[in-house]
């Protein structure tokens, strides 16, 4: 199960992930937090959607840094859910946060160009639809505008995640790329 903080630009993403690599929604269900788009919420709706049927080996919660006053929180909420439930299969489940520094485009942009700097997020943004022409929040489509380039952006993910940490969260960072890995495992299994 994927639980993000957007509504559209991550559910869609991770969407066109889930139907490119044909992944039967029963294995992969991809929602936007019910609780809010704070990163606590995110984890905490995470938490209730998968105490409803105990059904997912493995909980992604996907949100950005942005303002958030509770990014840091919500990292060490996910840590602390980590192998602490198990399904209905009686195993245990991996709960794992997934995050961007400043934002989600980061990751995007990554696709286009390096990034080895702090930035806001309304400067990632602008640099994103400088290289990827029709860009807006929201928009479906993303994953396969930028597919062409996606070893570029992990290779470049893996950079900042070997230079950076994703906490306090003030250097540019993303493990995106861990969840679309592991996503495209999924395709062979």
């Amino acid at each position: 199960m994927v639980v993000c903080e957007g509504e559209k630009t991550e559910v869609n993403y991770f969407e066109e992930i889930r139907q490119e690599s044909k992944l039967p929604t029963v294995h992969v269900r991809i929602i936007q937090s019910p609780l809010g788009t704070e990163p606590q919420q995110i984890v905490e709706g995470a938490e209730a959607e998968f105490l409803k049927s105990k059904r997912y080996e493995r909980i992604f919660v996907v949100f950005d840094r942005d303002q958030h006053r509770t990014y840091a929180d919500a990292i060490k909420m996910a840590e602390a859910r980590n192998r602490r439930y198990r399904n209905d299969e009686n195993r245990f489940v991996s709960f794992k946060a997934i995050v961007s520094v400043p934002c989600f485009e980061l990751r995007l942009l990554l696709h286009f160009t390096n990034i080895l700097a702090p930035m806001h997020r309304d400067e990632a943004l602008a640099k994103l639809k400088k290289q990827l022409i029709g860009y807006e929040k929201g928009n479906a489509g993303t994953y396969a505008a930028t597919l062409p380039n996606l070893d570029a952006a992990t290779k470049r993910a893996a950079v900042l995640k070997q230079r950076f940490s994703r906490l306090p969260g003030i250097e540019a960072y993303t493990d995106v790329h861990e969840l679309v890995g592991f996503m495209k495992t999924l395709k062979s299994k």
